[in-house]
């Protein structure tokens, strides 16, 4: 059960740093706030990935839970933390 929690955390750790580093504002104003919020997500999502990828981090159910959570947040809002913030 440890390997599959692993696997799954690891991947929406990974998915979720992706989604938000591809993103593109196009028309979308820049907000400093906003922008701290996502570089901050995408260093803890990264980081996070890479821990698992390491061995240095076994997630327990409630930290793959709270990874897939953010994964769906993510790729439901295409990658827009304001949308996020705002509760879409």
């Amino acid at each position: 059960m440890t390997k599959y929690l692993t696997v799954l955390a690891l991947l929406c750790y990974a998915s979720t740093c992706l989604r938000l580093l591809c993103y593109r504002r196009g028309l979308a104003n820049h907000r400093l706030h906003i922008s701290l919020v996502a570089w901050f997500l995408i260093v803890a999502t990264g980081t996070s990935a890479l821990e698992i990828l390491l061995g240095h981090g076994h997630p327990s159910f409630g930290q793959a839970a709270i990874a897939l959570t953010l994964c769906v947040l993510v790729h439901r809002a295409q990658g827009n933390v304001a949308n996020i913030i705002r509760g879409m």
